[in-house]
């Protein structure tokens, strides 16, 4: 019987212990799932965000400068000006020489809205982009 009893008790003390485990695993699970609801709802925010600007830059495009639509070549050339424009250049000489082919394409496209002397100083700062990598 005391044999019994004290199997009981460590058995009670092992269930205990587990117990404790699942219940500090259990906590951080709903604190992981309360960060992962909070940044999901950023992420929601922000996409909305973006999608009111995408609205407004459509009408004005539309509305203001007779813009229908935008070729997909004409919207990833405009992509990569923009991020020259703004010195976000890259160093991944791969994605250097996407951007090149992209504004070559471009600037071959007869049906480009963008000017060729922009696409033209695009290219060239790519190539010279590309040329400093290449010096590393």
């Amino acid at each position: 019987m005391k044999k019994a009893t004290l199997q009981s008790q460590q058995n009670a003390e092992q269930t205990s212990h587990k117990l404790s485990k699942v219940k500090k695993q259990l906590a951080d699970v709903k604190a992981e799932h309360q960060k992962l609801k909070k940044s999901h709802q950023q992420l929601q925010d922000s996409q909305q965000e973006s999608q009111k600007i995408d609205y407004a830059m459509r009408d004005m495009l539309k509305n203001d400068y007779g813009v229908d639509k935008l070729s997909h070549t004409d919207m990833e050339a405009r992509y990569v000006l923009y991020k020259l424009d703004h010195e976000e250049l890259t160093k991944n000489k791969k994605v250097a020489q996407s951007w090149l082919k992209t504004l070559t394409t471009a600037r071959e496209d007869p049906d480009t809205k963008i000017a060729p002397s922009r696409l033209d100083w695009g290219i060239e700062q790519v190539k010279t982009l590309i040329n400093h990598q290449s010096n590393y």
